[in-house]
């Protein structure tokens, strides 16, 4: 299979339905995904569960979920920053790129940024 098969843009309608769809089996109620993350012991996080701490991540399933539900209170009660992630993937979507952390500069500031929004979310929620 060659590179240009690979990076090859879907049409716009492709994406936005593919938009549809992700936001469509967020808000499923029983989600799979959601019952998954609670047999393999992720939700809560294994660092919640032992050290009582929230990651950036904590409570972002259940953020997203309100958020597609448009229940925007409890999107925000369960994580301050679940209400970017939808616009986040639908742009990533749209634009057919996924950021990519290339360098060993890029890891330190994904990692420091991944800590200090860890904290915000102590903070917040």
């Amino acid at each position: 299979m060659s590179d240009a098969v690979i990076y090859k843009k879907p049409p716009v309608a492709w994406r936005l339905a593919l938009i549809l769809l992700v936001a469509m089996f967020a808000s499923i109620d029983n989600n799979p995904v959601v019952k998954l993350e609670a047999v393999l012991g992720l939700s809560p996080s294994p660092i919640e569960r032992i050290f009582g701490i929230k990651s950036l991540f904590s409570g972002m399933t259940e953020g997203v979920y309100q958020f597609v539900r448009m229940n925007f209170e409890a999107s925000i009660k369960a994580n301050i920053f679940s209400p970017l992630v939808i616009p986040l993937i639908a742009y990533a979507i749209l634009a057919w790129r996924l950021p990519k952390v290339n360098t060993r500069r890029q890891e330190y500031m994904f990692f420091g940024v991944f800590i200090m929004l860890s904290i915000v979310v102590n903070i917040v929620n």
